[in-house]
This record gives structure tokens, sequence and C-alpha cells, in this order.
């Protein structure tokens, strides 16, 4: 849906179509639910009332919507939990506001760009607490601060660019 002279906007089952791996009706209704529990959680925000009862759409931010969906799809496939979830999702949407241009410059890129996510943890604990992320491409290679970040015990790292050509398919990032 686009408003007029306003951004896109996209429904649940937007989202849920253009991130989903399994493209079934049963794996469409798996991201669907997926999507919902984020959105009751607050990993994804929208744009409209999120307790919209039923038959309203909630309706979700084209640009960030989707690409904070498709990085929680990619991390909730090593079995991360709304808790190890909530503050990657924060810190995705916290450097989203602040600094649109990382998200564009992969969006535009010929080259490989990556997303390492990697959590603090409390030493008395080892639980998760706050999210690190860091970006890089291929051309980054050997710039210092500008590769894989090498602090962390252990961090997922997201190829950006596979995950742009799955949620945007033949899409211009239009700004």
């Amino acid at each position: 849906m686009k408003l007029a002279n306003g951004p896109t906007l996209l429904t649940v089952k937007d989202i849920a179509e253009r991130i989903s791996y399994d493209r079934s009706e049963d794996g469409l209704a798996r991201t669907l639910r997926q999507v919902r529990h984020w959105t009751q959680n607050d990993l994804l925000e929208t744009i409209s009332e999120k307790n919209t009862g039923k038959g309203v759409p909630r309706f979700y931010d084209y640009h960030s919507s989707l690409i904070i969906a498709g990085i929680l799809l990619e991390l909730s496939r090593y079995g991360a939990t709304v808790d190890i979830l909530k503050p990657v999702a924060d810190n995705l949407y916290e450097s989203f506001e602040d600094d649109r241009s990382q998200y564009m410059l992969w969006q535009e890129m010929d080259e490989n760009s990556y997303l390492q996510v990697a959590w603090n943890t409390d030493p008395s604990s080892g639980r998760f607490m706050d999210a690190v992320m860091h970006m890089f491409d291929d051309l980054d290679k050997g710039y210092s601060g500008n590769e894989l970040m090498s602090e962390p015990t252990s961090s997922v790292v997201i190829n950006m660019s596979k995950l742009r050509e799955r949620i945007f398919p033949g899409d211009t990032y239009a700004t």
C-alpha cells in the first residue's frame, strides 16, 4: 500500500510473503505467526496501532520492517528467542533511525556486504544482554576496523547481499 505522496506501507502478510523461505501455505502461515509474535513482543514496530483488532490490518514501514524482519528471521534460524532478538531489533531500529546510509549502502553495492551480530554477556550469569552489530563489505578487507570483529566469543554473520536478493527480488531500493 502506498499513501499519497507518502511512504510505502506493508501488512503482516506482505512482510511474511517477502521474508519467508518456505513459500508453501504452511510455510507462509508459520512466518505470518512469527511476524505477529515479533510485533506483539515489540521486535517489529508498526506505523499504525499495534493491537488493531480483528479485520483491521497493522501497517509497517517498507524499508526498516523488511530489512529488520529479514535479519530477525535469519537469526531465528539459529534458535534465537525473542529475549535474545529484542536487543538486536532495538539496535537495528536505533541504527536505522540514526543513519540510514549503512543500509542504503548494502542495497546499492555490487560487492557482498555483511552484518555481524554478537551479544554482550553478563559476566556473572553468562546471559545475553545488549547486541553489538558491525557492517562491513568485501571492499573493507585489510582496512583496520572495517572487517570481522574478533572480540566476541561467538557471533552470527549475515550476508546482507544475499538477504537483499531474497527479500527485494528485482526491486530497486527506493528511498
